[in-house]
Parts: structure tokens; C-alpha cells; sequence
């Protein structure tokens, strides 16, 4: 069986999609050699290079907190948001099966940007909580990094789709998974809800250049899903599962 690298890409909310994209994976047996995330992905790849199964990763997320509040106005829910990624960051400290990205059974990278220099960084050994946490830094909503002399921020502002970052030596099929909704489904309401489609349409060319490197591309529908509503996390992970199912057969041709 050929050996599988997945690229999955940030979203915030509508990422956890690919929570439901590894559900099929797991659920199929397939085999993950190499994972290479940004963001909302990073931190979803670096779970389960962990060994956190994608059924206790929707577990986790049925048990968050901040899922029982009623009422959520909309201004709430970029504050809500962050607390997405800073729970789940929490869960991995917790449920970490290494302390170090050198020591994961998976081959994993997480990419975030240096504010100093302007420059890509691509985590593949250090700390694995530093890189996930750099790696989902998005400006405006979470501080930036400090590692050393950088400081570091999303990676998707300069990668969201960091196909070209799976090593040809390392895998044979290359899969993205891809949940970017560059069109703004209603007028914005709030910083936040101008935020995500302004970096949207800021990040298109490069994922217009990287997304041709994938041999697959899965792309949950999550246009309904605004990146930080976490009334809407469940339906993403949904989304996700029934995409990766729809292509489980073309999946499937690919590796054996």
C-alpha cells in the first residue's frame, strides 16, 4: 500500500472538518505517513499524530465548556473562537504522547510565520505546544509567539495550504483537505466576521499555487459554517466526514 500524506489547512472552526475527514481514514484503516497542518489543521494533525483517535477528538468536543451557552450573540463569537483553539491546545498538553515533533509516530510539520523577518517557518522538530500554538497565532484574534528572536503568527498568512511541505521522498499520494470559502455568504457584523474572508481572499494565490502539488483534494462543504461560530463545530466535522466518504473510493484506488 502506497504510503499517504495529508496536507490540512487552517479555517478555525470550519477546519474541524477534518476531524471528520480522519474519522473515514481511521474508520477505512488507511495509513497516515506524513502530516503537514497550518492553523486550525496543525493542531487537528498534531492530535492525532499523537495517537488521539478522530472519535475522541469529537468527543473532546461534545465536552467543551462553552458548547452549553444559549443565546450567543454575535459579537461573542470571536471570543469564542479563540477559546476553540485554546482548549483544544489544552486537550494536547494533556493527551500528548510526545513532548517533541521528532518524536511522533507521524511525520509532522506545522507552519507559522515570523513577524520579523516576513518569512515561512516550518516546525519539524522542537516543541511540539510552541509550534501548534504559533501555528494558530491568528493576527487579530490570538498574540503572536515569542521563540527566541521570532516572533510568530498563523501560518496561513503566508502557507493555509502547505501541499508543496509533503516530502516526495517521504509519501507516494498527496491529499489536501481543503475548507476555504473565499465568498462572504452575509455583510460582516463585527471585526472578526471581516477578518476571516479579508485573509480568505489574501491567502487564495497561494493556495491556487500549492493546491495543484495534491493528488486528492477533499473539500467538505462548510460554506454555511463562519470560521469562529462554535454553534457550528458539529456541523463541520460532519461536513467533513461526508466529503472524505464521497471519495473514499477514489481514496482508496490511490493507494493500493
Amino acid at each position: 500500500m502506497k504510503k499517504v500524506g495529508l496536507a490540512l489547512c487552517g479555517g478555525a472552526v470550519r477546519a474541524l472538518a477534518h476531524i471528520g475527514v480522519l474519522k473515514v481514514f481511521h474508520r477505512e484503516k488507511i495509513g497516515i505517513h506524513s502530516i503537514c497542518g497550518t492553523s486550525m489543521g496543525a493542531i487537528i494533525g498534531g492530535l492525532y499524530a499523537c495517537g488521539v483517535t478522530p472519535e475522541r477528538m469529537e468527543a473532546i468536543i461534545d465536552e467543551m465548556p462553552l458548547l452549553r451557552s444559549v443565546n450567543l450573540g454575535i459579537g461573542q463569537k470571536g471570543l469564542l473562537g479563540d477559546r476553540v483553539y485554546q482548549y483544544l491546545l489544552q486537550i494536547l498538553e494533556r493527551e500528548a504522547c510526545a513532548k517533541q515533533i521528532e518524536q511522533l509516530a507521524i511525520s509532522f510539520k506545522a507552519v507559522s510565520v515570523d513577524l520579523i523577518s516576513g518569512r515561512q517557518v516550518v516546525h519539524e522538530q522542537g516543541p511540539l505546544l510552541l509550534a501548534l500554538k504559533a501555528s494558530s497565532a491568528i493576527p487579530g484574534i490570538l498574540p503572536p509567539v515569542k521563540w527566541g528572536e521570532l516572533l510568530l503568527v498563523d501560518g496561513g498568512v503566508l502557507n493555509n495550504m502547505p501541499v508543496n511541505l509533503l516530502d516526495d521522498g517521504v509519501v507516494d499520494i498527496k491529499i489536501a483537505v481543503d475548507v476555504n470559502v473565499p465568498m462572504l455568504a452575509k455583510e460582516p457584523q463585527n471585526l472578526p466576521e471581516l477578518l476571516f474572508p479579508t485573509y480568505n481572499v489574501m491567502m487564495s494565490s497561494i493556495r491556487t499555487a500549492t493546491l495543484p502539488a495534491a493528488d486528492l483534494i477533499i473539500q467538505p462543504d462548510v460554506q454555511d459554517v463562519f470560521a469562529l461560530d462554535v454553534r457550528k463545530m458539529k456541523a463541520a466535522i460532519r461536513a467533513g466526514e461526508q466529503a472524505a466518504e464521497a471519495q473514499r473510493k477514489n481514496i482508496l484506488t490511490l493507494i493500493s
